[in-house]
């Protein structure tokens, strides 16, 4: 027998139902399937209703009349019915009790979900039919359906949230936007992460109740901002992520930035007072290669902290340089622990001269980095040291070693008048710093006046007062300071005046222009004007010609260092250059009493 006659002979034409027994009409359990208050009704395999009791149709908001004849299919949503024609004739073949949530067409009023449940009825004389039997269920998927909303929501800002994200990027990678209408097949992706810079000032001066009304503020703008198709999400913290996706191009991302920038300039009014902050935006695009969620936010983030880096204020756009570098970055920090542990780290001295004689009145220490055969640049270790916290370490190293060296040299009778070391600003502000200098003049067993500790402009500027303090009890010790790279950091030059200096190192940036550059050589004479006033020694670095050289002479330079005169030298190297007369050693105080205010 075929699967269509099977169906055929399961069910009597609707007219002889209850003489073939089909329904227990009027019997206890039609009784109590009435009094049940859910949904029940005998149909068959091709789901024509047989019978359905009194609360079926108050349920379902239909006449019984219309019921009974009618089709279950008729009565679900068009997207249910494939599952429930074969919820039916499957339970009708092989007599398993089948279950499913169906979606219910209705009438107005009706319920929306069925969780509906189909088994296989066999009355006394053996006519067999299906008997339905279904709960409303509309409460509890609106419910769940919430629920979920909810999950995927930011409750602060009801922007996205981190799952969010992750769903909007799985759509994306899987294909399923691309899919739908409106988006056409080949159009971008762009993640963009943003920071809102200086968002800690506002809740440590406002309060996290500000901030926590900025957010809100933020996120409401960013909606209104971006089209409709696009969204928005917050990552946490100041953080918000806008999901871009129909895309022509990254230009077209760009642009949307763009906008967000300018909206978040614009003043907030936050009780009473019109605050203003600025963003730094990552953005990630991609014309179609799939990525995780993870891939995307890493790339934006890289990008974030380069637009903070370059400025704030302003967007960046992922490249792989910046994968590049963070390699780098990773590689060398990795190998920095070991390099502090077999030593690999050394110090070199560059001479600093007098620009008449070239004689060498002290050295600057230069520290250095040799790794399986390979000189790693100091631009590039340095500040990977500050950012991981082992510049502490290297640079009270350095601090031991400069003294001592300067010892041994005095043992060797080659008199070095002082030694400048350089002091990073995570080594100026360490709280043991000053004891570290301390401990590193009293080891050595040199006059403290014979360091000199070189610290840039920003480090004074950080902390002024603290600076102050440290400056002053680090003086009372003899030792010397000069400020590096001077005329690159602050234009207040107030402190010039409330530190107790002892020299100004011209940047050797403009050193490298003085000959070509009128303006880099008014700057260069301006500040040895500066310095002659306030009884600051004045010393040139980066010199590497002899036109350098003369023209710094005639302007009344007090010391030189550079190629010209020297390269940084190993300590043999040297001693060696002295004791065969390639360098020569003079004599003489390089600093003097600074003039009173």
């Amino acid at each position: 027998m075929t699967a269509l006659a099977y169906d055929v002979a399961l069910a009597p034409e609707p007219a002889d139902r209850r003489a073939h027994g089909a329904t227990p009409a009027g019997g206890e359990a039609w009784a109590l399937l009435e009094a049940s208050g859910a949904l029940a009704m005998w149909v068959d395999a091709q789901g024509r209703i047989l019978e359905a009791t009194e609360t079926t149709a108050d349920l379902l908001v239909y006449p019984l009349d219309y019921l009974r004849g009618a089709s279950l299919l008729d009565l679900v949503a068009l997207e249910s019915r494939e599952r429930v024609a074969q919820m039916l004739n499957g339970c009708a073949h092989d007599g398993a009790a089948r279950r499913e949530r169906v979606r219910m067409a209705g009438g107005i009023g009706g319920p929306d979900w069925i969780d509906l449940r189909v088994s296989q009825h066999t009355a006394s004389n053996g006519a067999r039919t299906l008997l339905l039997f279904g709960h409303d269920i509309t409460d509890w998927v609106e419910s769940q359906r919430e629920l979920t909303e909810r999950a995927f929501l930011d409750p602060l800002t009801g922007v996205g949230n981190r799952a969010y994200i992750r769903k909007r990027i799985e759509e994306y990678t899987s294909g399923q936007r691309l899919a739908q209408p409106g988006n056409a097949a080949g159009q971008g992706f762009a993640l963009a992460l943003m920071d809102l810079d200086g968002f800690k000032n506002i809740n440590d001066s406002l309060g996290h109740e500000f901030g926590d009304a900025l957010l809100k503020e933020v996120g409401a703008r960013l909606q209104d901002t971006v089209r409709t198709r696009h969204s928005v999400a917050r990552l946490g913290g100041d953080e918000f992520v806008l999901l871009l996706d129909g895309l022509a191009s990254e230009a077209d991302a760009v642009r949307i930035l763009e906008r967000v920038i300018h909206v978040c300039r614009q003043p907030f009014l936050l009780g009473g007072c019109h605050v203003r902050i600025t963003t730094s935006i990552g953005l990630a695009y991609s014309a179609g290669a799939p990525q995780s969620e993870s891939q995307w936010l890493r790339r934006a983030d890289l990008a974030m902290y380069e637009a903070k880096a370059l400025g704030k204020n302003r967007y960046c756009v992922y490249t792989s340089e910046l994968d590049r570098r963070l390699d780098e970055q990773f590689r060398i920090e990795q190998s920095m622990f070991e390099a502090v542990q077999n030593g690999e780290f050394l110090l070199h001295y560059q001479p600093i001269v007098w620009p008449d004689s070239g004689k060498i009145c002290a050295v600057e220490a230069l520290m250095r980095w040799e790794h399986a055969g390979e000189a790693i640049r100091p631009d590039i270790f340095i500040p990977v040291a500050e950012k991981n916290g082992l510049i502490k370490h290297l640079g009270a190293w350095a601090l031991r070693c400069a003294c001592a060296q300067l010892a041994a040299w005095d043992a060797q009778g080659i008199h070095v008048g002082h030694m400048s070391v350089n002091v990073s600003a995570v080594q100026f502000l360490h709280p043991n710093f000053f004891d570290s200098v301390r401990a590193a003049i009293q080891d050595a067993g040199i006059g403290a006046d014979r360091l000199v500790l070189e610290i840039t402009e920003s480090v004074l500027m950080t902390d002024p007062k603290a600076a102050e303090q440290l400056l002053l009890s680090l003086r009372a010790l003899g030792i010397r300071f000069a400020v590096d790279d001077f005329g690159t950091g602050y234009s207040s030059l107030s402190y010039l005046r409330r530190f107790p200096l002892s020299a100004l190192k011209v940047d050797r940036s403009f050193v490298a222009d003085m000959i070509d550059s009128p303006h880099a050589r008014t700057i260069v004479s301006a500040v040895l004007s500066l310095a002659r006033e306030l009884g600051l020694v004045a010393i040139a670095e980066g010199v590497e010609t002899e036109a350098q050289g003369d023209l710094l002479a005639a302007q009344g330079c007090d010391l030189v260092q550079g190629w010209r005169y020297a390269r940084a030298l190993s300590p043999a190297d040297f001693e060696n250059s002295v004791l065969d007369g390639t360098l020569v050693m003079g004599q003489g105080e390089v600093f003097t009493q600074r003039v009173a205010a």
